[in-house]
């Protein structure tokens, strides 16, 4: 990502892509020798879209952030679809193999159950990952006007119905700022995970 000004990406892209590759990098079946591939194809991707971008709908940051995590959902998505194919070799848990340090154990040892159904497909993140989006929506939280940061906060554990209930209002009352509060997380890249 050198001279990112001279290929039309901003230093904050540039930066955000550098970043996202390098978090991406060891996760969903990507090695650490991946980091400059998934950075290009980040790069190409934000370049191939930056015509599409409009500054009455979103700053270019924004437009390259949502951009940007579009693409790793998309790599994600598709290695790990790679992963499930059941024409990949098979191997049994209890074989023995290598760990760190170069002692025998059996291969079951060395996964980290807390992923592994991430990578069974029964769950769509990583810990990780949810981590970042635990980290990310809080931000988003944090931002809001105190009417609407609240609403948020119910919102993660309760039903409008619910939390109509606890702000003491009708629930038709609450569409208009649940639909203020899409709009907002849509705007910080994270309206797929309402």
């Amino acid at each position: 990502m050198q001279n990112s000004h001279h290929h039309g990406i901003s230093d904050y892209a540039a930066r955000l892509i550098r970043h996202k590759a390098r978090q991406l990098a060891g996760k969903a079946g990507f090695t650490r020798s991946d980091t400059e591939d998934i950075e290009q194809e980040l790069a190409v991707d934000l370049l191939e879209r930056l015509p599409k971008f409009d500054s009455a709908k979103a700053t270019k940051n924004t437009f390259s952030a949502c951009v940007i995590e579009r693409k790793i959902s998309n790599l994600i998505r598709h290695r790990t679809q790679q992963m499930r194919d059941r024409r990949r070799e098979s191997f049994s848990l209890n074989d023995l193999i290598k760990d760190d340090n170069g002692a025998a154990v059996e291969r079951g040892l060395t996964i980290d159950h807390e992923d592994a159904g991430f990578r069974r497909g029964t769950r769509r993140r990583t810990r990780e990952e949810e981590e970042h989006l635990r980290l990310d929506v809080s931000l988003v939280i944090s931002a809001l006007p105190s009417d609407l940061g609240k609403l948020a906060e119910l919102l993660k554990t309760h039903t409008i119905t619910q939390a109509a209930e606890k702000l003491g209002v009708p629930r038709t009352t609450l569409y208009g700022a649940v639909e203020r509060l899409r709009l907002l997380f849509e705007q910080a890249c994270l309206g797929d995970y309402l």
